[in-house]
Parts: C-alpha cells; sequence; structure tokens
C-alpha cells in the first residue's frame, strides 16, 4: 500500500502529460497545436466569414495539399479575406506559425527567416471546398 501512495504523484504526472497531448491533433507528420479564428469586422464584406470552419484536421489537410509558391506568384493569385484561422503546428520538430484565409491563401513563419507562402488549389479545394 506504501508504494501505491509513492506512485501516485507521478501517475498523476503522467495522466496530466496525456491529456495535454491531446490537444495536439496529429495528421500526416503534422502535429497542430492551436487554432483561432479571426475575422476583421471593419471590412465591408466581413460576413463571408460566417460558413468558414476549420479544424486542426482541416489545417494538416492544407499544409500537406496546398502548394507552396514564391512571393510574385503569391502576390498575382492570392486572395485576402477578412477571415482566417491562425495557430500553431510543429513539423519536422520545429515549431511555427500559421495563417490560412478565407480564399485558401496562406502562411508558415516562424518569427525569422522562414516565411512561406501557399495557395489552395484543384486537389486542396477538392478536400476543402470551405475555402472557395
Amino acid at each position: 500500500m506504501k508504494r501505491l501512495w509513492l506512485c501516485a504523484p507521478l501517475l498523476l504526472l503522467v495522466a496530466s502529460l496525456l491529456q495535454s497531448c491531446e490537444s495536439m491533433h496529429r495528421v500526416g507528420g503534422f502535429e497542430v497545436g492551436s487554432l483561432s479564428k479571426v475575422i476583421d469586422r471593419d471590412r465591408p464584406d466581413h460576413a463571408i466569414c460566417d460558413s468558414l470552419t476549420m479544424t486542426k484536421a482541416d489545417v494538416a489537410t492544407y499544409f500537406s495539399l496546398a502548394d507552396e509558391v514564391d512571393a510574385a506568384e503569391f502576390h498575382d493569385e492570392a486572395m485576402i479575406m477578412p477571415c482566417r484561422y491562425q495557430g500553431s503546428i510543429r513539423m519536422s520538430g520545429h515549431l511555427y506559425r500559421w495563417e490560412i484565409f478565407a480564399g485558401g491563401a496562406g502562411y508558415l513563419y516562424d518569427g525569422g527567416a522562414l516565411n512561406k507562402r501557399y495557395l489552395c488549389r484543384r486537389k486542396c479545394l477538392a478536400a476543402l471546398p470551405e475555402l472557395q
């Protein structure tokens, strides 16, 4: 009985670690940590944001299927809408911030040298039609 009492704090620690791991969503090598919706209500077209919903699984799907593009292509094709989802994601052991806008434009960055741009095209839009 005394040994069980000594193990109780360890069991509580393990249980809390497992619970915190649940908040991460893993899909295809991506671990999506946080997710929040942001709407620019100052823009007159913000009502289109009511129908935009994304899950952590959708975020992982986006980064699996969206095309990484250069700055010029992103500038020419990206539609930056008044609503987006943003959060954190772990990829290849590194933690990054991300943004995905309604319309399919997205960013992945680390606050330093990494700043990638993405466009959700045919295969991505087929998997995530709410971005259209």
